[in-house]
């Protein structure tokens, strides 16, 4: 597979697609434009890198964006050719592993849509389903425990130089303005390849809702569970918090109840009442409020660092 990955034409396709993003340079302070001036040549030398085993992602820039309530919630961004290395894996790993998700996953995939969320959650509403688990897990992106995900990665990809590199940008360094670390748990959001990986982490949780016959729809780490009486609804819930516990995560208590279509719920930004389904009207484009955005990195002084570590090595 890696033989794939490192193709030219496999880089040109990933460029294309971050390019689509329209994203921020990352610590090396490298914009998709400049990127793209260069483009053979970034391509070419990236291709060697991912070839002969020499290529190390650069740290994540870390900053702090607001929440719709204000608060802050952090984003981290690899740079430019670390996002066209990891979509040029993705254009190879996400059709095997989209192959193992469950008919209840709606977000990140191609073809679902919150519009078919909501469409599946009225057809089991029409079917008796009027009870409502609403439940969040509490901060699954910071939370996903990788040696379960990196276990769910080497089941179904066999090529060890492609697991290798996944695991780089799983077990990711992070530029905060301040220090260099390494991310001991978590997926970091606003990585190319951390969507795919979250459904992967969470298509366990489906697999063992759906087993025990409980109706689920799930929105990335959002998801509520339908069912026809409240004692149902209940059973869910300890159902959730059982399988959730095995990932090692949690539900979290203060945005978890049990409600119905009759009180009304929120899902998706929708709002479901009765029988009907309301969505805002002219709702505005979400911008992201950068809270804080670290100083510019000593990318020279890391790469020095680097060389110096590995020729120790």
């Amino acid at each position: 597979m890696i033989h794939e990955v490192f193709d030219i034409g496999n880089l040109r396709i990933a460029f294309r697609r971050v390019e689509a993003s329209h994203g921020m340079p990352g610590v090396d302070g490298v914009s998709i434009a400049a990127f793209r001036h260069r483009l053979d040549e970034n391509l070419y030398a990236l291709s060697a890198e991912l070839g002969d085993g020499r290529y190390t992602p650069l740290p994540l820039l870390r900053f702090l964006v607001a929440k719709p309530d204000g608060s802050p919630r952090g984003l981290c961004v690899p740079c430019v050719r670390d996002r066209v290395a990891q979509a040029a894996v993705l254009n190879l790993v996400e059709p095997i592993f989209e192959a193992q998700f469950e008919d209840a996953s709606f977000a990140y995939r191609r073809g679902r849509s919150v519009r078919q969320a909501a469409r599946r959650i009225k057809e089991l509403r029409d079917r008796g389903y009027k009870y409502v688990v609403e439940a969040d897990i509490d901060s699954f992106f910071d939370n996903v425990d990788h040696g379960l995900l990196l276990g769910k990665v080497g089941r179904l990809i066999y090529d060890p130089c492609v697991v290798r590199i996944i695991r780089d940008w799983v077990k990711a360094e992070v530029y905060d303005g301040e220090k260099v670390y390494v991310l001991d748990k978590g997926i970091c959001q606003g990585s190319v390849i951390s969507p795919v990986l979250a459904n992967l982490f969470l298509d366990e949780f489906d697999e063992a809702i759906l087993a025990r016959g409980h109706k689920l729809v799930r929105y990335s780490d959002d998801f509520i569970v339908l069912a026809k009486s409240r004692t149902e609804a209940g059973n869910a819930l300890s159902c959730i918090e059982e399988v959730l516990a095995h990932l090692c995560l949690a539900l979290d208590p203060g945005d978890t109840h049990v409600t119905d279509f009759e009180k009304g719920f929120k899902y998706l930004g929708l709002l479901f009442v009765g029988g009907s389904i309301f969505a805002p009207f002219d709702r505005p484009p979400r911008e992201k409020r950068v809270l804080y955005m670290p100083p510019p990195f000593d990318i020279t002084g890391y790469l020095a660092a680097r060389r110096s570590r590995s020729a120790g090595e």
